[in-house]
């Protein structure tokens, strides 16, 4: 009885030690997932600072960004990052704007480049994605 016993109990330790590593297997799979969720932004000298939230999704393994801030939400597309540097390109109001950077944790320092003229960009992670 004791010997089923300990054989249950070393087969049960030997699935939940499966389970723990297929999620961590998972995680380790996206590096993309430490950038997906919202960040604070703030767009430097520029006549006034522009703040809010940049949300970035994971959708089907391509990241999509989005500034949202109180004049509104304005779309980027595809944000790429490769070893933690950032670049992203969209029309605002026909002005041409690009983003690049660096990601350092839960923190983003960079620029946003409109017209030739950069304006330091940073960031901070506010929320996880789901």
């Amino acid at each position: 009885m004791k010997k089923n016993m300990f054989k249950n109990l070393a087969l049960l330790f030997a699935v939940v030690l499966a389970f723990s590593s297929c999620a961590s297997m998972k995680m380790a799979k996206d590096p993309l997932a430490q950038y997906v969720g919202q960040w604070d932004y703030v767009v430097e000298d520029l006549p006034v600072d522009i703040d809010g939230t940049f949300v970035i999704t994971n959708v089907e393994g391509v990241l999509m960004g989005k500034l949202v801030n109180p004049m509104g939400e304005l779309e980027i597309g595809e944000v790429k990052v490769v070893d933690g540097a950032l670049e992203a390109s969209f029309d605002a109001d026909g002005n041409y704007v690009m983003l690049k950077g660096n990601f350092e944790g839960e923190t983003y320092s960079g620029a946003l480049n409109v017209m030739d003229t950069d304006f330091p960009m940073k960031m901070k992670k506010i929320v996880e994605a789901d």
